[in-house]
């Protein structure tokens, strides 16, 4: 277990590295500003020894311009000392939410599937901050307590050798309880932590769908369980601070036994005038010292604690490996015709249970073909697998006669336009929304894919057209125009194959018609592949892909399955009997 807390500490503690010249300055600073503080005491003695004890004024004004001086100097370096590092905290703050973000956004789509929103947010907040407290304050920490405690002993044998050898048996003591309570409190550390990303994590549970929460009027139930998660998280929490108070009690009795026995023989030594009375007094000033260094060991001990916990958890995300991810000789390519084929593909979300089972199928470039069937039979599985959001158990998927997972994803991606039912947009005006993650961007296409999609019939409407914000989740317009939006963004990529998954379900069918119609006629040599339950959206496509069970695909026109295929009419039958009235 130590040796596996040193290799997560010193694959955290990397970080500084780029910082080294500054954290070096730090640890210098810090050494000073100990030294310079150990002065004081010293000057104690001498004050009393030779001031006091004498009665020389002089004396005394000079110790009391060398104190004030040595004070200013030491408060000087640790203000200095204190903007460093909370420079370097900043910049290696920095670096690490980069990393942590950079790699999480690259993870497969399964992966944020496991957890929710709230955790991964919980995540990078918490436990970044945590892992950044701990490693900036690892050395500086370090460097002190340890030439501290080591001068002050040095200093104490220096004064009184019997004096320091009493200290240095009795010291020990001090640090028993920090480690008997630290084991306990690494597991309430944990628990408290849990409890914590608990309650963030039904917080954005609630506030994402606070919509649902309105309609059904669950405000009470969900305050009853949000108040039963605070109340855990402050059970646990007590249950911490219980430990932390014993922990402070044990050791503030330890404290108080051990200078007491320390003044009393001392205060021995003194009467036997075995030691001087400044001298005494300079000891315990020192010993003083020493034992708030057990204060700050203590608290170091419990930011290690906290920081083990956070740097354990950072890193199993950072060595979370993507599951889908390019190819060492994975190529960039351009689709020529948009050619698709899928050749006996099985897939399905969890072991032996198949959504898919064998399929195969092709479209040719340029075709608009709709993928039809049940509810559950593997139609957005199929769209999830050719655009790689996984990457089927057997089989292969071809465009252009290229596995797609010999082709690297960001060249397949951009080649994709994808429009879904769920709009995903952001809280950003219109015009943001549509050029997502383009550049080069003219206002001309943004106005043709607008006019393309039906944009353009309500943003003029808007008092800032294209520069209005539409608020989180498009809350400001209705579920009709935001999927209009997600169809723009989809056509502003330009792409090779565009894929609607029930991407017009929100709009009338005249919208619907028209918006078909014009995607038909701009974009001649797109590939256009639509899921839809709804007829009027599949009755114009050159091609139907039927898929009638997760093992049968049925491949013809809309007249042909209609005519033949018995499923295929009842699937349908409703709509085909309010078209015929």
């Amino acid at each position: 277990m130590i040796n596996n807390k040193s290799q997560l500490y010193v694959r955290f503690i990397k970080l500084l590295l780029p910082y080294r010249g500054k954290w070096v300055l730090i640890l210098i600073l810090s050494a000073l500003a100990a030294l310079l503080g150990l002065v004081i005491p010293y000057l104690t003695k001498e004050v009393v020894d030779i001031a006091i004890g004498k009665k020389d004024f002089r004396a005394f004004i000079i110790y009391a311009i060398i104190g004030g001086g040595i004070f200013v100097a030491a408060e000087s370096l640790n203000w200095l000392r204190y903007w460093l590092e909370r420079t370097v905290k900043l910049k290696v703050s920095f670096d690490l939410h980069k990393k942590v973000f950079k790699h999480s956004q690259e993870l497969s789509f399964a992966w944020f599937e496991d957890k929710s929103t709230g955790e991964h947010i919980f995540k990078i907040n918490y436990d970044i901050d945590a892992v950044i407290e701990f490693i900036t304050n690892f050395f500086p920490q370090a460097v002190l307590i340890i030439l501290r405690a080591g001068l002050i002993l040095v200093i104490v044998f220096y004064l009184n050798w019997k004096m320091a050898l009493c200290a240095l048996i009795l010291a020990p003591f001090l640090f028993l309880p920090p480690y008997f309570y630290g084991r306990i409190m690494e597991k309430l550390s944990v628990d408290l932590v849990e409890s914590s990303e608990k309650v963030l994590s039904y917080l954005q549970e609630v506030f994402s769908h606070i919509f649902l929460v309105k309609v059904w009027a669950s405000e009470k139930k969900n305050t009853r369980i949000f108040l039963n998660k605070v109340i855990s998280n402050i059970r646990a929490t007590l249950s911490y601070l219980k430990s932390d108070i014993k922990n402070g009690i044990a050791v503030e009795i330890i404290t108080k036994l051990i200078i007491g026995l320390i003044s009393f023989y001392g205060g021995y030594l003194v009467l036997k005038e075995k030691m001087t009375l400044g001298s005494l007094t300079a000891i315990m000033v020192y010993l003083t010292q020493l034992v708030g260094l057990q204060a700050q060991f203590a608290g170091f001990w419990q930011t290690s604690i906290s920081g083990y916990i956070s740097c354990g958890r950072l890193a199993r995300i950072l060595d979370t490996e993507p599951q889908i991810q390019d190819q060492a000789d994975g190529v960039s390519l351009e689709f020529s015709k948009g050619d698709l084929e899928f050749d006996g593909v099985s897939f399905g979300y969890r072991p032996q249970e198949a959504v898919l089972k064998n399929i195969s199928f092709a479209i040719k470039g340029g075709e608009y073909v709709a993928l039809v069937g049940a509810s559950g039979c593997g139609k957005t599985t199929i769209l999830n697998l050719l655009i790689r959001i996984y990457d089927p158990w057997v089989g292969s998927i071809k465009i252009d006669n290229h596995d797609i997972r010999a082709i690297k994803l960001q060249s397949l991606k951009n080649q994709f336009g994808v429009a879904l039912q769920e709009h995903f947009l952001w809280d950003d005006t219109i015009y943001n929304n549509i050029t997502y993650n383009c550049s080069g961007v003219t206002r001309e296409e943004v106005e043709e894919v607008s006019r393309i999609s039906g944009v353009d019939e309500f943003v003029i409407e808007l008092p800032q057209g294209y520069h209005t914000v539409i608020g989180e989740n498009a809350c400001k317009l209705s579920e009709g125009q935001k999927q209009k939006i997600s169809i723009a963004r989809a056509l502003f990529k330009k792409p090779k194959i565009l894929v609607l998954d029930e991407a017009m379900s929100s709009m009338d069918s005249a919208s619907e018609e028209r918006i078909v119609s014009n995607i038909k006629e701009r974009y001649k040599q797109m590939t256009v592949i639509i899921v839809s339950h709804r007829f009027s959206a599949i009755k114009n496509c050159d091609r139907l892909i039927y898929l009638s069970a997760s093992d049968t695909v049925i491949d013809g026109s809309v007249e042909r399955l209609l005519k033949d295929n018995a499923s295929f009419r009842k699937l349908f039958a409703g709509q085909l009997q309010k078209e015929s009235v």
